[in-house]
């Protein structure tokens, strides 16, 4: 698609000079200029306005293509630089929302299946009884039958549930939460009743659901322990949660395996370093790709506006006014293409992550202000240092040259 719409353009673009007379071509191209484009340089505020002002104004009138495309160049580059830095910020909400809210534990201990009785009071003891259960279950979801897991909680302080702002929930113990991806998917909402049984236990329960929690990495159903025990369930631990430090522990009677968060979330850290591998190409790509296209249309521009400046030196306009007004033009362009890319920039990053992300993950995408300001600083500093460059062009227009190309 984009090799067809480059060959499109380019052959308009090509069409359009080849039709003109090899002496019109020769000459200057002198713009089209309607008597209603100087209006609004002569009405309201713009009337007390600077020469420079004026004359932009006119020009970028005179110019709509080009200005446009300065436009669409510039918002490009910065939704670049948004997409980029808020890729960071986006992984790093996540980990600090998975790993230091809702995962409130050094280390997890995954019990073996078979684990006798003495092994659990003994693992319990040593480091404490904040436990959870995992069950397969299978639920009715209107003629459909569906495949999730159920939680039972009885490790408050050390796993916890937050809503949708990322704010601490408690579970209460008269029903069922479930996560609000999953409430999305089976369209439930809370006081919908939902029928379920565990895996190897034939007999079905219903539950009412009281509540909906955020999950940023599962979306499955939970409940406390107290609940559980109330449909008449016998609770059996498959994991131990503690914040004891096991670092120099390798094996534990009754245990198949420990995990360190940290661990963890180090593995986690390290894929972000590949990540910012990708950050920084996305910006050089984006410096790149801003400096090409600010140079390229400036170029065009101080093509086109020599004839003018060369009759401004003749009227006894300085050098540094002349660079004054060519920077002035070019400097509005690319703040109106920074101001619509930073909307458009997290607008693409969200649409991203709304589409790539799978069933299992359930996280917004984020940017800082402070990456708002290095996605401004960076696109407003390369179009202001290529538009100081090519402003020094001015001081070599050959005024007689210029003034006679129409000839």
């Amino acid at each position: 698609m984009v090799i067809l719409l480059v060959t499109f353009v380019t052959y308009l673009s090509c069409r359009k000079i080849l039709k003109e007379p090899a002496s019109q071509a020769l000459r200057v191209e002198i713009p089209k200029v309607k008597n209603t484009n100087f209006d609004i340089t002569t009405k309201g505020i713009l009337k007390k306005a600077s020469i420079s002002t004026k004359w932009n104004i006119r020009d970028v009138f005179r110019n709509k293509g080009r200005s446009i495309m300065a436009v669409v160049g510039v918002t490009g580059c910065t939704m670049l630089l948004v997409c980029a830095f808020g890729l960071l910020d986006t992984m790093n909400s996540y980990l600090d929302w998975e790993f230091e809210k809702i995962n409130n534990f050094k280390y997890k201990l995954s019990l073996q299946n078979n684990y006798s009785e003495e092994q659990y009071e003994e693992i319990t003891q040593k480091y404490g009884n904040a436990t959870t259960q995992t069950l397969g279950i299978e639920l009715k979801n209107g003629d459909k039958k569906e495949t999730n897991v159920i939680v039972i909680n009885d490790a408050k302080e050390y796993v916890k549930y937050t809503n949708h702002n990322k704010d601490y929930i408690n579970l209460s113990d008269d029903g069922i939460y479930i996560t609000e991806k999953l409430s999305d998917k089976y369209s439930l909402k809370i006081g919908d009743e939902i029928t379920w049984h565990a895996f190897g236990d034939n007999n079905w329960y219903t539950s009412k659901i009281v509540g909906l929690n955020r999950d940023p990495q599962n979306q499955q159903i939970n409940a406390t322990r107290s609940y559980y025990e109330s449909l008449g369930l016998n609770y059996k631990p498959d994991a131990v949660y503690t914040n004891k430090d096991l670092s120099e522990v390798n094996e534990i009677s009754g245990v198949d395996k420990i995990q360190s968060v940290g661990n963890i979330r180090s593995g986690m850290e390290n894929m972000l370093g590949v990540m910012k591998t990708m950050v920084v190409l996305l910006i050089v790509v984006s410096a790149v790709l801003s400096f090409v296209i600010i140079y390229n249309l400036g170029t065009l521009s101080f093509s086109e506006k020599q004839y003018q400046f060369a009759t401004l030196k003749v009227l006894g306009f300085k050098d540094k006014q002349i660079k004054n007004i060519f920077v002035k033009q070019n400097i509005w362009l690319a703040v109106t293409g920074i101001i619509l890319g930073l909307p458009l920039g997290f607008s693409m990053i969200s649409y991203i992550f709304g589409s790539a992300l799978g069933e299992n993950y359930d996280f917004n995408a984020e940017v800082s202000i402070v990456s708002y300001l290095f996605a401004i600083v960076g696109s407003y500093v390369v179009a202001i240092l290529v538009n100081k460059w090519l402003s020094r062009k001015v001081k070599s227009i050959d005024m007689v040259s210029s003034l006679k190309a129409n000839e």
